[in-house]
């Protein structure tokens, strides 16, 4: 067979193919052995009809017309191999209008869109930013207040009202014109005031309330109770305090820090967290570098990929979303119900994040082509040993069974995908990270929203105080290890 890539225009291609005689002979012997296979004619028992009588019966141009239409997916798949084309779509393909004449070569031409072709830009001496792992004091402190607070005391008030901060005990309830609204009564409810446990609304009434006192406001029904039908309805809510507790802190001294840690000193225990967290800053440091790295090389190269590929993938996305649904007790069907979406919106959704994952890897695999990276045995074997050593499992076995789910050539892949990334950020430059600029506009009118501003910068100040919570089983302490 001769292939011939005759034209190109982007994505789009055209094939030129020749079938030899040869080729086009053995596709019509195939099917006419297929023919005396399936055929019953009179005499003779299935299968065992002549050859000769089965040409006869559909004559060689219907037989040669139904060979090459059984064929014409193989040749062209074999084709576009040996043109080197990653085809993404069912080509076209024309044969012409005369029938293929057995003895002579079959041309056809097959025009299909493929994966482009990567012009690599620059991928080593790239200036990429890189946090520093430094620890403020300021967040030492947090987490010692953490634990102060993990080891804080609730002790009964009395002779004072409800404040900010502190652990009541209520029953309450809820009625419309007399009548108890389902889902709005509990009995001896415990919850911190402020904590936003409760709808804001009860919480703000319950400050300022007394032991054994009752109070009756109004309410707006919100949809999360009450549904589409109720939501928006006022009901009649009733709160009684029974109890009042305040959270009593201890006192931050050596003594403190040798029954919650295993150091004797403050001193030690705050140069424990300190190292902790810069480790764990150290970590997302490194991990930040390695994406934004592969991005700078990424962003160096410009690709117009076929939306055939980026609907696949975003379909892909899809399944795996579906999947962890399902893991859930969950269906997709459930989730467009509840999310007044569809598959086709999702997909759409989709597709920016797909077509950044598929350029992405269209570039990495074209840097591990020019640095000719390959994977060596040893690179297999050590990739086994880790997985048996997360598995508890033998690196043997573990292999053995992802030969025999034909699994290894994903193996190979993510290692040479993994070493890819790695050449990218061992080659990038490290520098400091450029301060975003202050628009003189914004900063004039920031004292407007003042509060706005305080309450943002409390709701990121304790998602990072979750974020660098470290967990320490010799020192007793909590929050992730940096």
């Amino acid at each position: 067979m001769k292939t011939t890539l005759s034209e190109r225009d982007g994505n789009t291609v055209k094939l030129d193919v020749e079938v030899s005689s040869e080729e086009l002979q053995e596709a019509f012997d195939a099917r006419v052995k297929k023919l005396a296979r399936e055929v019953r004619l009179p005499g003779f028992r299935p299968g065992k009809a002549p050859v000769a009588m089965i040409r006869q019966r559909f004559g060689d141009e219907g037989i040669v017309t139904e060979a090459v239409e059984d064929k014409i997916g193989d040749w062209f798949a074999l084709a576009a191999t040996e043109a080197g084309l990653d085809v993404v779509e069912r080509p076209s393909i024309e044969i012409g209008d005369e029938v293929p004449v057995l003895g002579q070569p079959l041309k056809f031409t097959a025009t299909c869109t493929v994966m482009p072709e990567v012009e690599l830009g620059r991928y080593t001496g790239l200036e990429v930013p890189k946090d520093l792992a430094e620890v403020e004091d300021d967040e030492v402190n947090t987490q010692v207040e953490r634990m102060r607070n993990e080891g804080a005391e609730l002790r009964p008030v009395t002779g004072r009202a409800a404040q900010n901060g502190d652990f009541v005990t209520v029953d309450f309830g809820a009625s419309h014109n007399g009548e108890p609204v389902p889902g709005l009564e509990a009995t001896d409810f415990v919850f911190e005031v402020g904590s936003g446990r409760l709808f804001p609304e009860i919480e703000v009434q319950t400050i300022g309330m007394n032991i054994d006192e009752e109070r009756t406001f109004d309410f707006v029904m919100p949809k999360e109770i009450g549904g589409d039908e109720e939501a928006g309805q006022t009901v009649d809510f009733t709160t009684k305090l029974k109890e009042i507790k305040e959270k009593v802190l201890p006192e931050i001294s050596d003594k403190w820090a040798s029954e919650v840690s295993e150091f004797e000193t403050l001193l030690e225990l705050r140069l424990d967290l300190r190292a902790r967290l810069a480790a764990q800053k150290a970590q997302a440091a490194d991990q930040k570098f390695r994406q934004s790295a592969v991005q700078a090389a990424v962003n160096e190269v410009t690709i117009d990929i076929p939306d055939a590929v980026i609907v696949e993938s975003a379909q892909g996305m899809v399944q795996d979303f579906a999947r962890s649904l399902a893991s859930q007790g969950g269906d997709l069907n459930g989730y467009f119900e509840a999310a007044g979406t569809t598959l086709e919106q999702m997909i759409e959704d989709f597709k920016p994040t797909a077509e950044r994952e598929v350029k992405t890897g269209l570039v990495l695999d074209a840097i591990a082509k020019a640095e000719k990276l390959a994977v060596t045995d040893e690179d297999i074997d050590g990739a086994f040993a880790e997985m048996a050593t997360a598995s508890r499992a033998d690196a043997a076995t573990i292999r053995n069974t992802f030969e025999k789910a034909n699994r290894l050539e994903s193996v190979k892949w993510q290692i040479l995908r993994e070493k890819t990334v790695n050449f990218v950020t061992d080659n990038s430059v490290a520098v400091a990270p450029v301060e975003p600029a202050v628009d003189a506009d914004v900063a004039e009118a920031a004292p407007v929203a003042e509060d706005v501003v305080a309450e943002a910068v409390e709701a990121q100040q304790n998602n990072e105080a979750a974020e660098t919570e470290t967990v320490s089983e010799e020192s007793g302490t909590t929050g992730e290890e940096s």
